[in-house]
């Protein structure tokens, strides 16, 4: 299977709100009813989205020329004054097609994120799951993620 991955552009804002969607949708299915459906395709959410292609790290998963899924991560600089003054990167959304997962994409946006990093002197690259999604919890350990904190939340009937 030939996998391309490649920085997203403007032009790519429709792919990005798709993948958005199918990430958001799929999350409020199965983990977090209070997520609301209809956020990714808003103009808000592109407007963000489009922030994102320009400013931060996305990319785009291709297999045969067609989009399979997608990454979004941010690189923030040391902060004077900090506690830990250190480089680092977040990864905020990766999403890869239900019939394209195990065959190697995910992998692939990760490598390319991993690449990027070093050669942005990152020295942490972070991510938050939600803790229901044990098939995302063991990918990325799988892919070299390990346990650094735990955050709680405690639900309130309205």
């Amino acid at each position: 299977m030939n996998i391309s991955i490649r920085r997203a552009s403007e032009s790519d804002i429709d792919i990005v709100q798709e993948f958005g969607s199918k990430l958001l949708n799929f999350e409020r299915e199965n983990y977090d009813s209070s997520l609301d459906k209809n956020w990714a395709l808003s103009e808000e959410a592109k407007q963000k989205y489009l922030a994102a292609i320009n400013n931060q790290y996305v990319l785009i998963a291709e297999v045969s020329g067609q989009p399979v899924g997608f990454l979004i991560a941010s690189v923030s600089a040391p902060k004077a004054g900090n506690a830990r003054p250190i480089k680092q990167a977040y990864l905020q959304n990766i999403f890869v097609e239900e019939k394209m997962r195990s065959t190697g994409v995910g992998g692939k946006l990760l490598e390319e994120l991993k690449a990027y990093c070093k050669s942005e002197a990152v020295t942490r690259l972070g991510v938050s799951v939600l803790a229901a999604n044990k098939a995302a919890v063991d990918f990325y350990k799988k892919t070299g993620f390990t346990e650094r904190s735990i955050n709680l939340a405690m639900e309130f009937s309205s």
